[in-house]
C-alpha cells in the first residue's frame, strides 16, 4: 500500500488532536468562579434581610452559553467578588427554582436583579457582561431603609 494511502488517517488524528488540544487548554485557562454564591433564595433571602443587606439574585441554568462564560470570566474577577462583597450574592437556577424565577418575571438568561433588604427589585439587567460591564452596571450598594423610630407604645416618632 502506498504511503499516500495513509494521508487522511494523519490528516484526521492531527485534526482531532488541535481539537483536544484547544479544549483542554480553554478549560485550564478559564477563571474559577470565587463569587460566594447562595444557592437556596429563601435562605439567602432571610440572610440579607437579618443583616440589612441587599441581595444580587442572579438566574442562570446548566444549558446556558453566556451564563458559563460570565462563570470563567466575570465571576472569576476579584473586581466582581469585591464589588458584591456588601451584597448577599445568591444563584438561582431557573430549571430547580421556576417559582423564584417567574416571580421576578425572568424571561432571558443571564439575569441579575438587585434587591433591597425588603426583596424589592431595584434594578435589573440581563445578557453576558463582561467584569467591567458589571461592575459598573452593580454602582455602590443601595442605602439601607432608615429604621423608623418607635416609642415604648410602638407608635412611630417623626425624624
Amino acid at each position: 500500500m502506498p504511503r499516500d494511502a495513509y494521508k487522511p488517517v494523519w490528516v484526521i488524528a492531527f485534526v482531532a488532536a488541535g481539537v483536544i488540544a484547544v479544549v483542554g487548554l480553554s478549560r485550564a485557562l478559564g477563571g474559577k468562579e470565587i463569587v460566594p454564591w447562595r444557592d437556596d433564595p429563601a435562605a439567602g433571602r432571610a440572610e440579607a434581610a437579618a443583616g440589612g443587606k441587599p441581595v444580587l439574585l442572579y438566574f442562570t441554568a446548566t444549558w446556558c452559553g453566556p451564563c458559563h462564560t460570565m462563570k470563567r470570566t466575570t465571576w472569576a474577577d476579584a473586581s466582581v467578588e469585591a464589588a458584591l462583597r456588601p451584597y448577599v450574592p445568591i444563584r438561582v437556577d431557573v430549571d430547580h427554582h421556576p417559582d423564584t424565577a417567574s416571580a421576578y418575571g425572568v424571561s432571558s438568561i443571564p439575569m441579575m436583579a438587585v434587591l433591597d433588604a425588603g426583596g424589592n427589585i431595584i434594578k435589573s439587567t440581563s445578557g453576558l457582561m463582561s467584569a467591567d460591564e458589571f461592575v459598573a452596571w452593580l454602582g455602590d450598594p443601595p442605602k439601607p431603609a432608615a429604621a423608623t423610630a418607635r416609642t415604648s407604645a410602638g407608635e412611630a416618632i417623626a425624624p
